[in-house]
């Protein structure tokens, strides 16, 4: 029998308490912000809303484009670090066919989680892409989105934009997430695409965090419905 160092204790009995409480709690707890970090992304979030409202003007910056993409990855890598320092996070990374805006892994802390069965073991590992569109996101990216996914055998994929994905319900880019989602029998081997738009961004700094969203959405795609209209309130939005 190993003996539990009083560090290691307290470390138990924190976990054991994290496993006794409701996910929304959890998560809560487990991406708990500082007011210095939460103004730090209010910040970056103001960065990016503020350029996506440039028109590409004759007066406009002519890397317009660029500057968009620069300040939504900036936020999206922010975001993930600072939920609950559980996060890595590699940046524009190439393969031999792709190229690949984030992918995210579990630091040591996010691997004690995930041990206790405390987050998704599908957030082990997971992909993020950015795309700073001046519309919805179609069903032909979402289509190529699937690929990378299959071909890297990720089961999680979270798709950052300002707008969204096209169509609701069955159509389009919706449509396509929940066909992908249902492609598979097991709940163990499904995968899921995140949708994170400009509302999803700004429910953070009303109190929502990153973890209760995925999860929200994961529920939303296992039951076939809006998951999030089911659930309280959170303080911080009245």
């Amino acid at each position: 029998m190993i003996d539990i160092m009083p560090d290691d204790k307290e470390i138990s009995k924190a976990l054991n308490v994290l496993n006794s409480i409701s996910d929304k709690l959890r998560y809560e707890k487990i991406c708990e912000i500082s007011e210095a970090q939460k103004n730090t992304y209010k910040k970056l979030l103001e960065k990016f809303k503020q350029l996506h409202d440039i028109y590409p003007t004759d007066n406009a910056p002519k890397n317009l484009h660029n500057l968009k993409g620069e300040a939504l990855e900036n936020l999206v890598s922010y975001l993930l670090t600072i939920s609950g320092n559980i996060f890595n996070v590699d940046r524009n990374l190439r393969t031999s066919t792709n190229e690949i805006d984030q992918i995210v892994t579990l630091t040591p802390q996010g691997k004690v989680l995930l041990t206790y069965h405390l987050i998704d073991p599908k957030l082990d590992t997971f992909l993020g892409e950015c795309k700073n569109y001046d519309k919805a996101v179609s069903v032909t990216y979402i289509g190529k989105f699937c690929s990378l996914l299959l071909t890297n055998n990720i089961k999680i994929g979270i798709l950052f934009s300002y707008y969204g994905t096209s169509g609701t319900g069955w159509s389009n880019g919706a449509g396509l997430i929940k066909k992908f989602y249902l492609h598979k029998e097991k709940l163990e081997d499904k995968y899921c695409i995140i949708d994170f738009s400009i509302k999803e961004f700004e429910a953070i700094l009303n109190g929502k965090n990153l973890l209760q969203i995925i999860d929200e959405q994961l529920k939303s795609l296992q039951f076939d419905t809006d998951y999030s209209r089911y659930l309280s309130k959170h303080p911080a939005e009245d």
